[in-house]
């Protein structure tokens, strides 16, 4: 018989004659109760109510106190009339059985558990056999015998030792990130598999995303995955990693966006080089934990990401926590930006949004319906979109690169799984934000327009502008004032874009 059946047949055993010890008692104790209570009663009551002394016939109380069984139950045990001294087990009676059934001793016997620590000198002797044997069982993860998984060999150790020396270009298109972004990131977390098989996680969707599947390419267990996802995200997600890949630009970055800006656009609109706008990260299936919450506008269920990015698609900022319900406009007021716009923005500086956020004096937004029918009003929303096409840039090469965000497969069964899933979005938007950082010092330069990243990215996106009926709360001063404001700086905007294309086509004309 297998170990581990033999193990539980012996528990089983010795549980039985447990518990027909301990009926046994209780009702040698129960019986002893009842004829103490017809002794009393016996001499409380008149002798004429037991009818002639010394005849048979009549009703005694015994029979109406208390009726005993006409047998005893079927207990195992020879036990005294003592409260306390009977229905003992001989510790040399653990491996036997009446119908001659020992082969589970030897198994209870090679266990090494010490009785004293479990069950104190206190407990009675068959207790303490039952207890034993139940803590050794217990004390096995598996009750039957278990044969070995076979898995094939894994493809981590090649991309480690051969891709990433020989081959950078297929390592990149494992792990999402050239050899040396892997290596920084191994310095500053030395851990260099568990890394690996995060970024592979990280840039996988869809059936190839699957715990399975991972798991035979790094040639671990499930639950190892598991285990060192989670332990990777919490590394990445340490403040000074977070701190120094996402950040506001500096002066030189900021005035190679002006640039960036003024020759795709005008003088006038050279300040206006930060993007703003909102994506999905669709999940796989519908949350347990208030899923109607996540239901958006695309008939899916996903997570709100707030991203703030630069022409060169570099993402400065971001906001997470929303579900997919939550309207662009309500997002963007609790990140980060507006709410620390004069500390973080110069006076003249604004920011490029979609006409799902609210306008002001320093975020601009196209024209809509009825006024974008208007030809001006046409022209202008078109040269807004030429700059804004950077916003949508940022985020395709985002999802692009890790492609986990293009289809989340994270169950979220309540807060606790809400939680591990924003990590998971943050933990890829940072690695993203470091990666194109240590990319440009690679090839001294940040333009990432022929990135494969890039293009698989937008061959997938399905963020397109939607038109919102935006009312938005809780910014300072009142609506129809920031709207105010803000319609009379996007005239302004407009007008210094059509004296710019007037001066361009006059000085062409000149030149012919």
């Amino acid at each position: 018989m297998p170990r581990g059946i033999t193990r539980k047949a012996t528990a089983t055993r010795l549980i039985s004659r447990y518990v027909k010890y301990k009926k046994f008692r209780i009702y040698r104790a129960e019986r002893r109760r009842r004829k103490q209570q017809t002794t009393r009663a016996q001499r409380r009551r008149p002798r004429s109510f037991y009818g002639q002394s010394g005849s048979d016939s009549g009703m005694s109380v015994d029979d109406l106190a208390f009726s005993e069984p006409d047998t005893e139950p079927d207990l195992d045990y020879e036990a005294d009339d003592e409260e306390e001294g009977g229905g003992a087990l001989d510790r040399d009676e653990l491996g036997e059985d009446d119908e001659g059934e020992n082969e589970g001793a030897d198994d209870v016997d090679s266990f090494s558990v010490d009785e004293a620590e479990i069950l104190g000198e206190s407990a009675s002797t068959l207790g303490r056999k039952v207890r034993i044997t139940l803590a050794n069982m217990y004390a096995h993860r598996y009750q039957v015998p278990q044969e070995p998984l076979p898995r094939p060999p894994a493809d981590l150790p090649h991309v480690l030792n051969v891709l990433k020396t020989s081959h950078p270009y297929r390592f990149r298109q494992q792990l999402r990130v050239t050899p040396y972004t892997f290596d920084r990131l191994v310095d500053k977390m030395p851990v260099e598999w568990q890394v690996a098989i995060v970024l592979y996680r990280f840039g996988r969707y869809g059936n190839g995303a699957s715990l399975l599947d991972v798991a035979a390419w790094a040639g671990i267990g499930e639950g190892t995955v598991v285990d060192v996802t989670r332990r990777v995200i919490t590394a990445l997600l340490r403040q000074e990693l977070v701190n120094e890949a996402v950040r506001f630009p500096t002066d030189g970055e900021k005035e190679s966006a002006r640039e960036w800006v003024e020759k795709h656009s005008c003088r006038a609109w050279r300040n206006g080089f930060y993007f703003v706008d909102g994506t999905l990260v669709p999940l796989y299936e519908r949350p347990n934990w208030y899923g109607e919450s996540y239901f958006d506008r695309k008939c899916n269920y996903s997570l709100n990401i707030q991203i703030i990015s630069l022409p060169n698609l570099r993402i400065i900022d971001f906001g997470y926590g929303f579900t997919g319900s939550t309207h662009d406009a309500t997002a963007w007021k609790e990140t980060r930006l507006p709410k620390e716009r004069a500390s973080l923005l110069r006076p003249e500086e604004f920011v490029w949004a979609d006409s799902a956020y609210p306008i002001s004096s320093w975020v601009v937004a196209p024209y809509k319906k009825p006024l974008r029918d208007i030809r001006e009003n046409e022209v202008f929303n078109n040269h807004v979109s030429m700059l804004r096409i950077r916003s949508e840039h940022a985020i395709g090469f985002l999802k692009g690169r890790f492609q986990s965000l293009k289809g989340l497969r994270l169950r979220i069964e309540d807060e606790a799984g809400h939680h591990f899933a924003t990590k998971w979005v943050v933990a890829c938007i940072v690695t993203h934000a470091f990666a194109m950082q240590c990319e440009a010092e690679e090839k001294t330069d940040d333009n990432f327009d022929d990135d494969p990243f890039l293009a698989e990215g937008l061959s997938s996106s399905s963020d397109v502008d939607v038109e919102h009926d935006n009312r938005p709360t809780g910014l300072e001063g009142s609506s129809t004032e920031r709207n105010s404001e803000g319609k009379r700086f996007r005239e302004q905007l407009k007008e210094a874009l059509f004296r710019s294309k007037e001066r361009r086509r006059a000085r062409r004309q000149r030149g012919t």
